[in-house]
């Protein structure tokens, strides 16, 4: 049997306001508690202190619950969800959408998501820099708008296909040379994602180049003085001096922004991932009361301070800006 969270609780949670002693029901009976009483938490291993430090934070707030956090990678998080093993799915940019298929063809809807923070600035010497878009570093281009983006890296998309650099006003070396493609393999994970949610979702250019991996799209271009390239988490070792991340606008006319700390802690870098949680609510229900609460306590203030916390980490959590932080919390009171 389901509870509804009151109301007041759910405010008082997101708006800051300490919730400690409010009721919230323990879930008896969930398939995702283990023997010992303990909720079974699953996602992105470079989540793992957060998490714990968000448990930590709930269970101050609501003596009683404990958790059991088993995070092993972004890939486990949507198939423990699905099969009901974890109330929430603790995951680093966006499910795939091979893994919200299988959900709904288990569940018969679509799982829902809220975001709570920011993942990953840089380049940094001492942490990962976030999906990026890298070109030699001779290239004078100055940035591109995420539509030309779309141009370059796929084929059908709606303000046309680029295919050369002079379409984008370079000139000099560059002048009337094509453009060489290069990224990950189109198999599901981080292309396939990036190319549905950023690129308009049409297949990649036929000139396209998949390589095996993050380091050697680098190097390509690295090497290559026409090359360009969709780079996803690097760390500082794997950078090349002969590479550089080009500024991204999410429109013409926007400013082109890089992926430093202040851009993407502002929301303007288009490619920031988000930290997302994802849950189960079937159409017509309310939220479970305990993973409601949960979601809450993360968008509340003293919830993002935590996620400010591990902004010097390798991932780089930030906290959402105050305009995404109202767009979540407007999400959760629905």
């Amino acid at each position: 049997m389901k509870f509804t969270l009151p109301i007041a609780v759910l405010l008082a949670s997101v708006s800051g306001a300490s919730a400690q002693g409010d009721a919230v029901p323990f879930p008896s009976g969930a398939s995702y508690l283990l023997p010992d009483g303990r909720i079974a938490l699953h996602g992105s291993q470079s989540m793992a202190a957060l998490v714990d430090a968000l448990d930590a934070k709930f269970a101050e707030m609501h003596p009683g619950f404990k958790f059991a956090p088993a995070l092993k990678g972004s890939d486990t998080a949507m198939p423990a969800l699905a099969a009901d093993a974890t109330p929430i799915a603790f995951v680093v940019g966006d499910a795939t959408h091979a893994d919200q298929r299988a959900f709904h063809a288990l569940h018969k809807h679509d799982p829902v998501s809220i975001r709570i923070g920011y993942a990953g600035h840089g380049p940094r010497p001492d942490g990962l820099t976030p999906p990026a878009v890298y070109i030699n570093s001779s290239n004078p281009l100055r940035g591109l708008t995420m539509a030309q983006l779309a141009g370059i890296f796929t084929s059908g998309s709606k303000d046309g296909d680029i295919n050369s650099w002079s379409q984008l006003g370079v000139g000099g070396l560059w002048d009337a040379r094509r453009i060489h493609v290069y990224g990950l393999r189109d198999d599901g994970a981080f292309s396939t994602t990036l190319r549905s949610t950023h690129l308009g979702g049409m297949p990649f250019t036929g000139h396209y180049e998949p390589l095996a991996d993050d380091a050697a799209v680098v190097q390509a271009v690295a090497s290559d003085p026409f090359g360009i390239g969709l780079v996803n988490w690097l760390p500082s070792a794997q950078s090349s001096s002969a590479a550089k991340i080009i500024p991204l606008a999410t429109e013409s006319g926007k400013p082109f922004v890089a992926p430093n700390k202040a851009n993407v802690a502002s929301g303007a870098y288009p490619l920031t991932p988000f930290i997302t949680l994802y849950f189960d609510r079937p159409p017509d229900k309310p939220i479970e009361p305990f993973v409601k609460a949960y979601l809450a306590m993360a968008l509340s203030d003293e919830g993002q301070a935590i996620i400010a916390r591990f902004a010097d980490s390798e991932s780089g959590f930030l906290p959402l800006s105050p305009d995404g932080l109202r767009r979540e919390r407007e999400k959760l009171a629905d």
